[in-house]
C-alpha cells in the first residue's frame, strides 16, 4: 500500500487581522515547494501563519486559543478560511478544500459558525464535480448536511451515534465559565465526531476517508513554528520542540516531544531511542551547518517515572572544540537552528510534510540563510512556507516561489509581475517598492526627512516639564 500524500496548494483569508481578502498559491512542483512571504511590517506575513496554527488546530481536534477571537478582523463579525489540498492515494488523485468560518459570539468570545469539507475525485481518468461530503452551519435544524449522510444516523439503529454527533458539536461552541474564555474546537474532527463517521458504511464512510486522512496530516505532518516562541527560546523561558520520525505503534499516543533547557529530561523508556534518533539526525545537519558545534545526551540513566513507568533521565548539551556546554548557555540562534532542524529533515524527505515558520531569518546569519533555502528549493519533497525580512532569499530562491504582502487590505497577497528568474529579483523586489509597476502598492512610502523630524520632536517632549 502506498502511502497517503497530501499538499497544501492554496489558502484563501477572509477578514483575519488586517487581511480583509487575500488568497496564496503555493508551487505544484514536485521537486519541493517552497513559499516565501515578503512584505513591510504590519502588512499580513504572519496572518498566514496564524491561518496555519488555526489549521493546526482544527485539524488535531485540539481548542482554537481564545486570543484568535482578537485576530477577526475589528471592522467585521466573522472570519472566513478556506484552504485546498491535492491528495494522492491508493485510490487516485482528489482535490479538497476545508472552509472555516468565526464569528464573535459576545465580548471576548466567539465560535465556529460554519465548517465545511467538500472533494473533487477523479474516477477512471475523468474528475468528478467539487461536492461537499461535510458541511455545518450554525444555527441550522439538521446538524450537518449532506442530508443523505444526516439521515444515515436518524434511525433508531444509529441513535447512540446521533447523540454522540450531537454532544461534538455542542462542544464546538463551548465557554468555560471558570476559565472566563472560549473552548472552541472542529466538529468535523473533534475525537466524538471521527469516531462515529469511522463505523459510518457504504457511500458515508467517504466523510470518515477524507477527514482522516487530514486530521493525520494535522497531526503528523504539519508544523508551524511561531516567532514568540523564538522570543522564549531566547529569555530561556521555554523548551525546544523536536520532530521525531514515530513508529505506527506510538504515533496515535504521540505526536511530538519537547526537549528542556533549564532542567533534565526525562522521558518514557520506549521512546528514548527514537529520541536519541533524532539528536543524531540532528548532528547530521548542524556538522553542515555550523561544523564546530554538536550535541551530546549527558548522563543518560534508568528513573522510575511519577506514573510508575520506567524511564530514561538525560540531559541536552553542546560540544565545542571538546568543551561541554550546557544547551541553556548556547546563543538563541544557534537554538533555533537546532531546534529546527528535525523538522527541516523531515521536510526535505517528506512529500507531504509542511513546514510553516514565521521570521526564518531571526537569529540566523544571512549568508546561511540562503544557503539553506537553495538546498530546500532544489531537492526538498516537502513544503516550506516563511515569512522574511531578510532580503537574501530573493536572491536564491526563483520567482515561483515568492509572495509579496500590498498596501490593499482588499488583494493582500500578489505574486510579482514582470520578472523573470534569470533577473535579480530582489533588486527587481526594492525597484517595485520605489517606483512601482506591479498590480497593486507594495509600499507605504516613507520620508527619511520626516524621520529625522519626528526623531527631533520626539526628543523635546517632557523636555520642560
Amino acid at each position: 500500500m502506498k502511502q497517503n500524500v497530501i499538499r497544501l496548494v492554496a489558502i484563501e483569508i477572509n477578514n483575519i487581522k488586517n487581511v480583509k481578502y487575500g488568497r496564496l498559491e503555493l508551487s505544484k512542483s514536485r521537486k519541493g515547494s517552497i513559499l516565501g512571504i515578503y512584505g513591510q511590517n504590519g502588512s499580513g506575513k504572519t496572518v498566514v501563519v496564524d491561518c496555519m496554527v488555526l489549521l493546526k488546530c482544527l485539524f488535531s481536534g485540539k481548542k482554537i486559543p481564545s486570543h484568535f477571537y482578537y485576530y477577526i478582523n475589528s471592522q467585521s463579525e466573522t472570519a472566513q478560511v478556506k484552504y485546498c489540498f491535492e491528495i494522492r492515494t491508493d485510490y487516485g488523485e482528489s482535490y479538497a478544500e476545508y472552509e472555516i468560518g468565526l464569528l464573535k459570539n459576545g465580548e471576548s468570545s466567539f465560535c465556529i459558525n460554519k465548517e465545511k469539507l467538500s472533494v473533487r475525485e477523479c474516477v477512471e481518468g475523468k474528475a468528478t464535480r467539487l461536492t461537499p461530503v461535510f458541511d455545518y452551519q450554525k444555527g441550522e435544524k439538521e446538524l450537518f448536511r449532506l442530508r443523505k449522510y444526516y439521515s444515515y444516523f436518524e434511525n433508531k439503529k444509529n441513535m447512540e451515534n446521533m447523540v454522540a454527533l450531537g454532544i461534538a458539536q455542542q462542544a464546538t461552541e463551548n465557554y468555560n465559565e471558570e476559565k472566563q474564555r472560549p473552548e472552541v474546537g472542529s466538529f468535523l474532527f473533534s475525537k466524538k465526531a471521527q469516531d462515529v463517521f469511522a463505523q459510518a458504511e457504504d457511500e458515508v464512510k467517504k466523510v470518515f476517508r477524507f477527514s482522516s486522512m487530514l486530521q493525520n496530516y494535522g497531526m503528523y505532518n504539519l508544523a508551524v513554528i511561531e516567532n514568540e516562541h523564538y522570543a522564549l527560546l531566547a529569555l530561556n523561558l521555554d523548551m525546544i520542540p523536536v520532530n521525531i520520525g514515530w513508529p505506527d505503534s506510538i504515533k496515535s499516543r504521540i505526536t511530538g516531544i519537547m526537549l528542556r533547557l533549564t532542567d533534565i529530561n526525562v522521558v518514557p523508556k520506549e521512546i528514548y531511542p527514537y529520541v536519541a534518533n533524532t539528536i543524531e539526525q540532528i548532528n547530521i545537519v548542524m556538522k553542515a551547518l555550523i561544523p564546530e558545534i554538536q550535541l551530546e545526551i549527558y548522563n543518560a540513566f534508568d528513573k522510575l517515572m511519577e506514573n510508575g513507568k520506567d524511564g530514561i533521565q538525560f540531559e541536552i548539551i553542546t560540544l565545542r572544540d571538546g568543551a561541554r556546554i550546557p544547551l541553556l548557555y548556547e546563543s538563541a540562534g544557534i537554538k533555533k537552528l537546532i531546534s529546527i532542524c528535525s523538522n527541516l529533515v523531515a521536510c526535505y524527505n517528506q512529500e507531504s510534510y509542511c513546514l510553516v515558520v514565521d521570521e526564518v531569518d531571526s537569529g540566523i546569519y544571512e549568508y546561511l540563510l540562503g544557503e539553506c533555502l537553495e538546498v530546500m528549493q532544489e531537492k526538498a519533497k516537502g513544503q516550506l512556507i516563511f515569512t522574511s525580512h531578510n532580503l537574501r532569499p530573493l536572491e536564491v530562491l526563483e520567482n515561483e516561489f515568492l509572495i509579496y504582502t500590498t498596501v490593499n487590505p482588499e488583494n493582500r497577497y500578489i505574486k510579482s509581475a514582470y520578472i523573470k528568474n534569470t533577473q535579480n529579483t530582489r533588486l527587481s523586489y526594492l525597484r517595485s517598492i520605489k517606483l512601482g509597476g506591479q498590480k497593486e502598492k507594495l509600499y507605504n512610502e516613507t520620508n527619511i526627512y520626516e524621520m529625522e523630524l519626528a526623531m527631533r520632536r520626539a526628543g523635546r517632549v517632557g523636555i520642560h516639564e
